[in-house]
């Protein structure tokens, strides 16, 4: 029982990430309507940046909440300078266009990466408080996990009162379905767009951020969870947030408690549960049927 809790704490870690990064995907493609392939791009350049700024400001102790406050900046602006020269030509575009378009930023983003950074592994160094562990039923669980579970709630509680609760949630909600109304009232539709993207870049941030207390960083990060974040939206519906909740907390356990039984069907069972979801509800467990966003 030790052992199945401590896989399951896990897996919902495990989740967590997975819903940080994929739902930056799910926002932009359940808004604006454009399929980002090179989402994960971000995610891979946001592991680097961070460990780019903890080196500069490595002797301070505050260096990784540093770091992780100018990622998130730079993230931003790299998203909005994106939207501009590319995706905002993308929006009309046929589904087949935009994936090539941000296919090739794939290729762009990983060998900037080998000029820029190697293909050396990179590690960034736990902040003290986050070297330690909190007991769960008697069970050590470490704080950088507690840390990667409480920033995916934080954002999870966070887009859920930006998009339910706040006058420019209603009117992103709105642009998808009615975006020639939206724009008759005088509300700049494309600058709603710029900020929805650059938004969906941050969180993708957000998580490379949290990849770097978890795990090693190095060249094809982005296709670590590139697969996997798919079947989320696939099994949670694409465009949902509570699909991408419930489809990342599904990958998340169901890949850790797997590995109890036989780790090399982890992945194999994921991807089951995707065929099954796709077989009896092509639309997502919380995917409105039809709908194409």
């Amino acid at each position: 029982m030790e052992l199945i809790l401590q896989q399951l704490l896990s897996g919902l870690v495990r989740g967590s990430l997975l819903f940080i990064v994929t739902s930056g995907l799910t926002l932009i493609f359940g808004v604006v309507g454009v399929m980002n392939m090179a989402h994960f791009s971000f995610y891979m350049v946001a592991a680097y940046l961070t460990w780019t700024f903890w080196r500069i400001f490595l002797p301070s102790p505050s260096s990784f909440w540093i770091s992780m406050i100018a990622t998130s900046v730079v993230m931003i602006l790299i998203g909005l300078v994106i939207e501009r020269l590319l995706f905002r030509r993308m929006y009309n575009r046929i589904l087949s266009e935009q994936l090539l378009a941000s296919f090739a930023l794939i290729y762009i983003f990983s060998d900037l990466v080998k000029i820029l950074w190697g293909l050396e592994f990179r590690y960034v160094t736990r902040p003290v408080i986050l070297t330690r562990s909190i007991s769960i039923l008697g069970n050590p669980f470490p704080n950088y996990n507690s840390f990667v579970l409480v920033l995916g709630v934080f954002i999870a509680c966070g887009i859920w009162f930006l998009l339910y609760r706040t006058k420019f949630g209603r009117i992103v909600r709105a642009c998808h379905s009615y975006r020639e109304m939206v724009g008759a009232l005088g509300i700049p539709v494309p600058l709603l767009y710029t900020i929805v993207f650059a938004l969906s870049v941050l969180l993708a941030g957000l998580g490379g951020i949290a990849w770097t207390m978890m795990g090693m960083i190095n060249l094809g990060l982005d296709h670590s969870l590139l697969i996997e974040a798919f079947c989320v939206m696939v099994i949670g519906g694409m465009g949902s947030f509570l699909g991408t909740a419930v489809g990342s907390l599904i990958c998340g356990v169901v890949y850790a408690l797997s590995i109890l039984i036989e780790p090399r069907i982890a992945t194999l069972l994921i991807f089951i549960i995707t065929g099954i979801v796709l077989t009896l509800r092509p639309w997502g467990l919380f995917g409105a049927k039809g709908r194409l966003h």
